[in-house]
């Protein structure tokens, strides 16, 4: 840290004057499963993805264009029009990193920060994955991690084909997906923040998320001291509810009715580091009005966190 020095005037003439220790800026990220839209009718363009897209591009402009961003359930046709969008946003400032390859379901880092290292992590089963990157920030070396980790509708129990040796068999493929990204951070060195945002369908408390807790991360939602989600008052709910139907809420001003937490910015700082948190809801509120009848980017509300390492 650079220590600044500064004149003040005083009867008797000009004199050095030590300045407060300038704070480095926190490292800005976001969070957000953005609905691939693969289950949707054909005739709705996956739920009306360009809309969508632009509305997410909206929310990115207006909580200030946050240096790390991390997608999931990017199917191909929010392959294409993120291609398209993304360097319209933020003056262009974005880098996007990911693993190009023909899974339907991928996770993507959006970067306004230069990017050092990157790359895929095979997580168990399919279609679920992993994208991680380390970049250079004010704060020091940052290592970001998005992930979208098993779902019920397939999280099928471990076997020795199905996952690593690190999962003990016949837990969950979900269970296993906390092991293998904490075993990986775990092996990197040299961040000052280590970061893991994303969709991890798992709630409070679950297994997949204790190895996390387990292996040095902080929720930063609690962290932050922000409020658990529960049913009197849903401030931290980022997902359920009990939309029947494909558009699940996205078309409606009163959206899906978020009722459980599962998408997270779980942060571990390094160990001179004392964390500092400031956390809030992303795209937890619709549209002021409508674009051609969609209010919400996603079925998803998602995390923006600030962080710091003092």
């Amino acid at each position: 840290m650079l220590l600044a020095c500064v004149l003040a005037v005083t009867l008797g003439g000009a004199r050095p004057v030590a300045a407060a220790k300038q704070t480095p800026k926190p490292v800005t990220v976001v969070t957000l499963n953005l609905l691939h839209g693969l289950f949707c009718p054909p005739e709705t363009d996956a739920c009306q993805a360009p809309d969508r897209v632009q509305i997410f591009g909206e929310l990115l402009e207006s909580a200030g264009c946050p240096d790390l961003v991390g997608i999931q359930e990017v199917g191909p046709r929010l392959e294409d029009l993120l291609d398209a969008t993304v360097p319209t946003l933020c003056k262009g400032s974005y880098e996007i990193a990911w693993a190009a390859d023909s899974m339907p379901d991928r996770s993507m880092v959006l970067s306004r920060l230069p990017i050092v290292d990157q790359g895929p992590l095979d997580i168990a089963n399919v279609p679920w994955e992993a994208y991680w990157v380390r970049a250079r920030s004010p704060q020091g070396r940052v290592d970001f991690l998005t992930a979208h980790f098993a779902s019920s509708s397939n999280n099928p129990p471990c076997t020795d084909a199905l996952c690593p040796p690190a999962c003990p068999g016949g837990i969950s493929t979900n269970e296993c997906h906390g092991i293998e990204v904490a075993d990986f951070l775990r092996a990197r060195r040299g961040a000052a923040l280590t970061v893991v945002a994303g969709d991890l369908n798992a709630t409070p408390g679950a297994p997949t998320v204790v190895h996390l807790r387990d292996a040095g991360f902080v929720d930063g939602w609690l962290a932050a001291g922000r409020a658990e989600c529960e049913g009197s008052h849903r401030a931290g709910c980022t997902s359920g509810g009990t939309a029947p139907d494909p558009w699940v809420g996205m078309n409606t001003r009163a959206g899906a009715g978020f009722d459980e937490r599962i998408d997270y910015v779980w942060v571990k700082p390094q160990r001179r580091c004392t964390l500092g948190v400031a956390a809030k809801g992303f795209a937890k509120k619709p549209r002021a009005t409508a674009l051609h009848g969609m209010w919400w980017p996603s079925d998803h509300a998602g995390v923006f966190a600030a962080l710091r390492c003092t």
